[in-house]
């Protein structure tokens, strides 16, 4: 039942990042959230997501932001070794009701200023806040809306983001195995992850040419906010349960 719930969320996950450009992240951490332990899915996140994200960026590597790209990866990529020792440190409770908190907060409450300005030089600190966070979280919370409010295109969008979340969450596999995590324990999930990550970046991308650039971005935001209410009452679960 594990396996076909992460199959079924990374599939999905897949198709939504290939169609609206971001967002698949949340629904692959919901479907591997409700049959594992937070402690165990939030480090399976980035191997989970490689198979998608590859695809994406080999799909659309003719989009590809690479100014955005060379900003963001240094930042994140050493923030993400701080994220880990944090990381272990935080109870499942907690991390899921900050985790629905930020993400209300960024996708409802981010002044719009936040994507404007500064030129691609904001991706430095965006980075750095997307390293750190999203190492934690097991999802980052500072890329997605601040790509979403620059003026590219979805398809720039979408392979921008592929390239720059890939290298980061390299960084975070292995700052998650310094601390300890053994990703051979998951190798099932991870293969089960590959093989329905690939068919549905194909199915997306088919499906992402008939979106609306419009829509996309509206069902971006209220599929971030359904999944954060989802985790924030997890989290308000496990504390009254504990």
């Amino acid at each position: 039942m594990d396996l076909f719930v992460i199959a079924l969320g990374c599939f999905g996950a897949a198709i939504v990042n290939a169609a609206l450009a971001t967002g698949g992240i949340y629904v692959m951490l919901a479907a591997t959230s409700a049959v594992l332990p937070l402690g165990i899915a939030v480090p399976l996140q980035p191997v989970l997501a490689f198979p998608s994200l590859v695809a994406r960026i080999f799909l659309f590597r003719r989009d590809i932001e690479w100014p955005i790209v060379w900003m963001f990866l240094p930042a994140a990529c050493i923030a993400s070794v701080l994220g880990a020792r944090v990381f272990i440190a935080l109870d499942e409770a907690v991390i899921a009701i900050l985790l629905g908190c930020i993400m209300l907060g960024l996708i409802w409450l981010i002044p719009s200023r936040f994507g404007a300005g500064g030129g691609h030089r904001r991706f430095i600190a965006v980075g750095g806040l997307h390293g750190f966070f999203g190492t934690i979280f097991g999802v980052g919370v500072f890329l997605q809306p601040a790509v979403l409010q620059t003026k590219l295109t979805r398809v720039q969008i979408t392979g921008t983001l592929a390239l720059c979340l890939l290298g980061l969450d390299l960084a975070k596999t292995a700052s998650y195995v310094g601390i300890g995590f053994k990703y051979v324990d998951y190798l099932p999930h991870i293969l089960t992850a590959l093989l329905s990550g690939m068919a549905g970046t194909v199915v997306g991308k088919y499906f992402g040419d008939k979106v609306p650039e419009a829509r996309f971005r509206k069902i971006f935001k209220w599929l971030i906010t359904l999944i954060a209410l989802r985790l924030l009452g997890k989290g308000i679960w496990l504390l009254m349960r504990g």
